[in-house]
């Protein structure tokens, strides 16, 4: 899915590349190939039990048969062990996956269309999860454009596979996960490509490029928060609170949410609609960072208006970095709109 940047807004596959492997000095790495999308069984797979369940029948019919005992255990015990392989390898087979993403020397990509990123120019990976984490998206964010890869956690085996992209997973109501699921990674595979870009761009998962609907750039890149010309040393102290307020409007009020930021002179507010899934998010493990008082609109010149999706992602950021030592003074949510 590709968005433009000036709006608002089953058993995995063991043909993969190993990516851990480097290769030979001056040589380039070979493509890691993902399947995508739901991987269902064959039609030889759904019968592999009732023809493992025939050729046991034709056991038990030699062993029923007038000939020598050691013919009839002979037979029966081969056929016995033609049953269970028979299974074995029928019940393995897969349909043909929905497409591949390929990350190679150019970037990341489906065969025959342009990369979702490249290794030219720097992106940012931002991992959306729903509340109980079967369901996730990964954002790839550019100074062009934000693009979704959608994540479905197979089973508990599956998501024992992907330790790092749960620990990155920022908590998104169910309606705003933007993917098509019918393209989606598992999430064991989904590890192999984070580890993949993290090698390829390092820095990359510690990104997010965003802006609002005059084109202000919203960067968030390691350790500094940029929104336009102004920024925040993420390694420095600062403040910072989330708070929602009521916007009136000519014929309708709305719900937004927003975040405050301040450091030393410089104070910002970033702020997006509040949406109508917040029931989907309870008891996901990020919880506290949605926690927000009511407040006034704050003013229109402190405000920079982003992407819902990612205002948790920035304030994770914001709550990793070292919080100023007196007691934090009130935000833009004085009654006369001053901090």
């Amino acid at each position: 899915m590709l968005l433009n940047k000036t709006s608002m807004g089953e058993p995995r596959a063991r043909d993969l590349v190993n990516h851990k492997a480097r290769p030979p000095e001056g040589r380039p790495a070979a493509p890691l190939r993902l399947p995508l999308g739901p991987r269902v069984a064959s039609p030889l797979a759904r019968a592999a039990g009732l023809l493992a369940g025939i050729v046991v029948l034709a056991a038990v019919v030699v062993a029923m048969m007038p000939w020598t005992a050691w013919v009839r255990a002979t037979v029966g015990v081969v056929l016995v062990g033609l049953a269970g392989g028979l299974h074995h390898a029928l019940s393995r087979r897969r349909r043909p996956p929905a497409g591949w993403l390929v990350v190679d020397d150019q970037g990341v990509k489906r065969p025959g269309e342009p990369p979702l990123v490249g290794w030219r120019d720097p992106f940012g990976v931002t991992v959306l999860a729903s509340a109980d984490r079967s369901r996730l998206s990964l954002a790839l964010t550019s100074a062009d454009a934000t693009r979704f890869l959608a994540v479905r956690v197979l089973d508990a085996g599956d998501a024992a596979e992907a330790p790092s992209l749960f620990a990155r997973a920022v908590t998104a109501s169910d309606g705003d996960l933007r993917a098509d699921e019918g393209a989606a990674l598992c999430a064991a595979d989904a590890e192999r490509l984070l580890s993949a870009l993290a090698r390829r761009s390092p820095g990359a998962l510690d990104r997010v490029y965003l802006s609002d609907a005059s084109g202000v750039p919203v960067v968030l890149d390691r350790g500094e928060l940029r929104v336009g010309t102004r920024r925040i040393d993420l390694c420095a102290p600062l403040e910072w609170r989330a708070f929602v307020f009521q916007e009136l409007g000519a014929h309708a009020a709305s719900v937004c949410q927003a975040t405050w930021v301040r450091q030393g002179e410089g104070e910002v507010v970033l702020v997006a609609p509040l949406g109508e899934g917040a029931a989907s998010t309870q008891g996901a493990p990020d919880a506290r960072l949605m926690q927000s008082v009511t407040g006034d609109p704050p003013p229109r010149e402190l405000r920079t208006a982003i992407d819902r999706l990612f205002m948790l992602p920035l304030r994770r950021a914001l709550d990793r970095a070292p919080r100023v030592s007196r007691a934090p003074s009130s935000p833009v949510i004085m009654p006369e709109g001053r901090a």
